[in-house]
This record gives structure tokens, C-alpha cells and sequence, in this order.
């Protein structure tokens, strides 16, 4: 059995929301978490706040975010 490696996200990266809508579906705790999400905000602060490291992994993904 194999180990995968996650690659580690930067906690001083920048969020910019890509997507025009939440896409989480209504009254699900992951449509709170992407609720969280302010542009120019920190990884740091997303996490700091509630967010989850794996939103913004699945977020990143499925283009709803993207991190610099």
C-alpha cells in the first residue's frame, strides 16, 4: 500500500473567488464554510475563521477559488 503526499497549501496564499454563486448545496455546513470566503483574504485567515484546508482543496479543483 502506497502513501499519497498532499501537498501542504500555503497559509499566506491570497483567495480570489472565481465563482459568480455559492455552488454548495443550501443549508449544508460546506455551503457556510464557502460562505467564509472573502476575496483578498488569507488562507490563514479562511482557517482562522471555520474554514476547512480540504474546502479550499476541492475548491481550487472545481475552479470556485484560486490561490496565489
Amino acid at each position: 500500500m502506497t502513501k499519497t503526499t498532499r501537498r501542504r497549501i500555503d497559509k499566506n496564499a491570497v483567495i480570489t473567488i472565481l465563482a459568480t454563486y455559492n455552488p454548495k448545496r443550501k443549508n449544508s455546513s460546506g455551503h457556510a464554510r464557502f460562505e467564509l470566503y472573502k476575496d483578498g483574504m488569507t488562507v490563514a485567515e479562511y482557517v482562522a475563521i471555520g474554514g476547512k484546508a480540504a474546502d479550499i482543496r476541492y475548491d481550487v479543483t472545481k475552479g470556485n477559488i484560486e490561490i496565489k
